[in-house]
């Protein structure tokens, strides 16, 4: 009985300490929302940190044979991660209209499309560099011509 009293709170204190730590990892992770301001900031923030993405793609040595920069990783990641909080909180925003507005729901489809784009610089760094430059910076262009029009979409 001892036994199965202390493997009990043994077990509690461990899944307490599992649960603490999941806040934790949340908060690092940009969260979608159905507020319009805030999917629209997320959306200038994915442009002007795809911009920055761009100009250091564009600058990495197609003979290069080292890794891709962690730093580049990250920050082609991070722009990733707005562009699907940003998709993903359009949608939730049209779930819960009553009156579908067309105009939101051709602004999240081209988000979708841009979302699908930024995949590639994210997931493709052990392509062979040519390779990886050139999709990746006609990918992420296409992209931000997509966000460019949402944001004129966009009230």
């Amino acid at each position: 009985m001892r036994f199965r009293s202390r493997f009990t709170i043994v077990l509690a204190s461990l899944l307490g300490l599992v649960l603490m730590a999941s806040p934790v990892h949340a908060q690092d992770d940009t969260q979608p929302s159905k507020d319009p301001a805030v999917f629209k900031a997320q959306l200038l923030q994915y442009t002007q940190l795809t911009r920055k993405n761009l100009r250091d793609i564009q600058a990495l040595s197609p003979d290069d044979t080292a890794p891709i920069d962690p730093a580049l990783k990250g920050s082609a990641h991070h722009a990733y991660a707005l562009i699907r909080a940003a998709q993903w909180g359009m949608g939730v925003a049209i779930q819960q209209q009553t009156y579908k507005d067309p105009m939101l729901v051709l602004a999240q489809k081209r988000a979708e499309q841009a979302w699908n784009l930024s995949r590639y610089a994210v997931d493709n760094t052990n392509a062979p560099r040519p390779e990886y430059i050139s999709q990746s910076v006609q990918n992420l262009t296409q992209a931000l011509r997509l966000v460019q029009q949402i944001l004129v979409i966009l009230p």
